[in-house]
């Protein structure tokens, strides 16, 4: 018996053994992929392309920071190439390879610094299939992209301007197949030269034996937001599969004669969509797609702040869990965020570029809505900022600098908390002090801020003051 229980574990140590040299084998056969970095010095625009020698059969979804990239093109297996438009700051960049036989992912480290002295727009576009395989959409998207006047080109022709406030999209539709340049230009006082920015599309040639596809869609009776779509076939006898995508996620398919249920019903919250529909046949089995884009509108409460010196205010004044974010992470520091939610210090932020949200979710509005702005903090020329300072006299602080006549207006703050404002505009007497009598015995930090037009991020000086 015990030599029967040890061949058995013979065999089976074998039969692993070249299960596993299997498995490695078809792994070493995999193809070597890199990730090439293509980037202006300056531009936070970057261009990846992942190489490799065969990819056939291979599927390519990139990442960034964790989070998958929308491409816009559910038909494209390929997808060697992103363009990305990035904040300032390090970020990752991943593309995944994935076939029955070969997953892998392969990842690059990047540092963006954008030149803040380039006079001239740092353009961009996005680009993804609208409604059908020849239609494209491109969707401007940089700093100032409602500020200025720029044009659309494709193979060096201009087909479309854009001024400021206007749509920043073009829809076109290619005729015929091939590969086509696409650049958005502009022109700026400050960039007399211009600039551009350009992509090349490759429109693939239409299987003539694809079917015609489109849908139409209308509100189910007595619902809120259900939708019902109905698929539009044409010019084959028999379709192999349907598949229903919202917003890239396969929500239905279903195998499907000429007759059967071509139909799909679905409720949404308030939000923007992008619904798809992609139709397989027996003669087109890469399947052919038709999408439309659609916002669904809800109960979302109106958001905007404005700037005021060196904060930024929530405009409708009402009470309201709020949150902020800074590009793109959630701040949520009571030095910073002040005023139960409604208020952004922009004090203790560097001279740069900074994209600040205020977003809300609301039972009403559960996907939530975001107001957003690109805010400038320039640097400070320190020679034309005021020198302050204070002085003690017994329990009271005197302002005791040599232009405190030509500050208009400066703050007093006891443990960062604002608590006196001096002001002599519109003829208002000051006495340039603060009194801390009545103050419990402890150690205080007590500050001045003033902010000037020359120094327009501000100054601030401190002392510890410790009352016995």
């Amino acid at each position: 018996m015990k030599k029967l229980t040890n061949w058995f574990l013979l065999i089976l140590t074998l039969v692993l053994g070249f299960t596993s040299c299997e498995e490695n084998e078809n792994f070493e056969q995999c193809p070597e992929i890199k990730i090439n970095v293509e980037n202006e010095t300056g531009s936070a625009v970057y261009r990846f392309a992942a190489q490799l020698d065969e990819v056939k059969d291979l599927r390519f979804t990139w990442s960034v920071d964790g989070e998958d990239v929308d491409t816009g093109n559910l038909n494209d297996l390929a997808g060697q190439i992103l363009d990305y438009r990035f904040e300032a700051g390090k970020h990752t960049i991943c593309v995944k390879v994935a076939s029955e036989d070969c997953p892998i992912q392969v990842c690059t480290d990047i540092e963006v610094e954008r030149d803040e002295t380039d006079p001239c727009p740092d353009l961009f576009f996005e680009s993804r299939q609208y409604e059908r395989p020849s239609q494209y959409k491109f969707i401007a998207d940089f700093r100032g992209v409602n500020e200025i006047n720029y044009g659309w080109f494709i193979n060096d022709e201009f087909v479309e301007d854009s001024s400021p406030n206007e749509d920043n999209y073009l829809i076109w539709d290619f005729k015929e197949p091939g590969r086509y340049e696409v650049c958005i230009k502009a022109e700026t006082p400050d960039c007399a030269n211009g600039t551009s920015y350009c992509k090349v599309i490759e429109v693939a040639e239409v299987n003539q034996a694809c079917p015609e596809v489109s849908f139409s869609k209308e509100m189910e009776a007595g619902s809120a937001n259900t939708y019902v779509f109905e698929a539009n076939v044409e010019g084959v006898d028999e379709v192999s599969e349907l598949m229903w995508y919202v917003n890239n996620d396969l929500i239905e398919n279903s195998t499907d004669q000429q007759n059967g249920n071509r139909t799909l019903l679905y409720q949404f919250a308030p939000g923007e969509y992008k619904i798809c529909l992609k139709v397989t046949t027996p003669d087109c089995e890469e399947g052919v797609t038709y999408c439309k884009e659609i916002r669904i509108d809800g109960d979302c409460p109106n958001i905007e702040f404005s700037r005021d010196g060196d904060s930024l205010y929530e405009r409708s004044g009402e009470q309201r869990d709020y949150v902020w974010t800074l590009n793109g992470q959630v701040i949520d520091d009571q030095e910073v965020i002040l005023d139960n939610g409604r208020e952004f210090s922009l004090r203790n932020l560097q001279a740069g570029t900074y994209k600040i949200c205020l977003g809300i979710e609301t039972p009403e509005c559960p996907n939530g809505v975001e107001f957003c702005k690109e805010i400038v903090i320039e640097e400070n020329d320190t020679t034309k900022c005021p020198e302050l300072l204070f002085t003690r006299n017994g329990n009271t602080m005197v302002a005791d600098f040599d232009s405190v006549k030509d500050v208009e207006v400066y703050e007093w703050l006891i443990n960062d908390e604002v608590v006196e404002t001096e002001s002599n505009l519109n003829g208002n007497n000051r006495d340039n002090e603060l009194s801390l009598e009545g103050y419990n015995p402890g150690t205080y930090v007590v500050c001045m801020i003033a902010e000037t037009p020359d120094c327009p991020n501000g100054v601030k000086y401190c002392k510890e003051i410790i009352i016995e």
